[in-house]
């Protein structure tokens, strides 16, 4: 943990250029897995103006217009034994057929991974909580997308949305809400057909859980649109939702407002990373021209519950949701909005890692530990038990807290009284907004902050 803590506070600082650029470089996959890349054309405006309108709709917040582009989905699943990888000069649907021969379980991941990564040596250590969607890549994250392969049994296909700052919100959620789509509704070229919503499960960890949750509310909030055409489709609408959705350090509070941020800096690693601050290293990416507070959108965007979950009201009718957390600063944000599904129907799984840090299962040096091993083994059997016959016994909310030394379970209550109430979570948020602004304005007119 010091290490690694050094490490992201090393001076002098690298750039946001470097990091991004640093980020994007691709793990080695074993041999014993398919992988290849499929790259979604450009359909018609529809989905983008679907987006925009629901935005809008939700509420209005200053943020920059997004417009379509490829998006490539790289898909990874088991080989099948005594079976040779296909070669990625074969036809993608030599590729496909290769990867569901290797499939144990009718189950598809949609992956999406976080934000913000660093690599370090031969690693790549994932997500600062500023610069939420600003790094990151399918090809950096196979080692936690194979792992939910094997572990499922089922393909994983991850997404490589664009990146922040250069694309900020709502330009990745776009690039996600378009895979969705292109799994239920595939483009003429596509190696796969319409794939069944009840076979497919979201996960993803600290900001790509993030979007996939505010995905989750564009199903809910556009229940009502009118069709939409999208490739060769027309759209008619609700869209399903998918069967779960599987997340690991969540943040429901991206500008870390609750008190879990200041409780628990013991246990995490990212400790105010400057990057608002003008003494930051400049480079062609950041700052932004005008400077902004946060990498991935506007200060004030975040009053939008599309941008921070824990402002979102109604998850009602929602699927089945896991959350798996440590001790980590931003575990208030996550609990909240755990808490609300739960109030309002939704199945909900919680669980908490004692001592451990934010987004570990995927951390350097930690991703060994049985901790991580065990947090694996749940995200994966989750998945697959959302697209399997359901255990009538099974409790609707279960919450349970894993002891550091010991691994032992103990079941705790998701709702108790140390939980701020909603209302009191929403007032911070909103009060933080403020306060974030306020800060930032003062050190870039030259005044000394003491944080941001």
């Amino acid at each position: 943990m010091d290490s690694l803590r050094a490490y992201i506070h090393r001076e002098p600082q690298p750039t946001i250029s470097k990091i991004q650029h640093d980020s994007l470089k691709a793990k080695r996959l074993s041999d014993t897995f398919n992988c290849f890349q499929d790259v979604l054309p450009i359909s018609s405006d529809d989905v983008k103006d679907l987006l925009v309108e629901t935005i809008d709709g939700v509420k209005k917040i200053e943020y920059q217009r997004t417009f379509l582009a490829p998006v490539t989905v790289e898909w990874v699943g088991q080989k099948a034994p005594s079976t040779s990888r296909a070669d990625a000069t074969c036809p993608a649907s030599e590729q496909w057929a290769s990867l569901v021969r290797g499939m144990r379980s009718n189950l598809t991941i949609l992956h999406v991974h976080g934000g913000a990564c660093l690599y370090v040596e031969n690693f790549v250590l994932l997500d600062v909580f500023n610069a939420m969607s600003s790094q990151g890549s399918p090809e950096a994250y196979r080692s936690t997308t194979s792992q939910l392969a094997a572990l499922s049994g089922g393909r994983v296909a991850s997404v490589k949305y664009r990146l922040a700052p250069q694309y900020p919100f709502p330009t990745g959620l776009l690039d996600v809400l378009v895979a969705y789509l292109s799994l239920l509704f595939p483009h003429p070229r596509s190696p796969h057909q319409a794939i069944n919503p009840s076979t497919i499960v979201f996960a993803g960890d600290s900001s790509g859980a993030n979007m996939l949750y505010a995905l989750l509310q564009i199903i809910r909030l556009t229940q009502q649109h009118a069709p939409i055409t999208f490739h060769s489709h027309q759209i008619k609408f609700p869209l399903p939702f998918p069967a779960g959705l599987a997340t690991l350090g969540f943040n429901g509070d991206p500008l870390n407002s609750l008190p879990s941020y200041s409780l628990n800096r013991v246990n995490d690693l990212y400790l105010e990373v400057p990057w608002s601050l003008p003494s930051y290293p400049k480079c062609e990416l950041w700052p932004t021209n005008p400077p902004r507070s946060q990498v991935h959108a506007t200060t004030s965007a975040h009053a939008h519950p599309l941008l921070t979950p824990a402002l979102a009201h109604d998850c009602s009718g929602m699927p089945p949701m896991w959350f798996a957390v440590g001790d980590e600063q931003i575990v208030d944000g996550s609990w909240a909005v755990a808490r609300r599904a739960a109030l309002q129907g939704v199945q909900v799984d919680w669980v908490r890692f004692q001592a451990m840090p934010h987004c570990f299962a995927t951390l350097p040096g930690l991703d060994t530990a049985w901790q991580a091993k065990a947090c694996m083994q749940k995200w994966a059997a989750f998945c697959r038990a959302c697209v399997e016959p359901q255990d009538r016994g099974r409790p609707r909310v279960k919450a349970i807290r894993v002891d550091f030394s010991s691994g032992r379970e103990m079941e705790v209550e998701l709702e108790d009284e140390s939980a701020l109430p909603l209302d009191e979570v929403e007032r911070r948020v909103l009060t933080m907004i403020d306060q974030v602004e306020d800060a930032f304005r003062a050190a870039w007119e030259g005044k000394f902050v003491s944080k941001l």
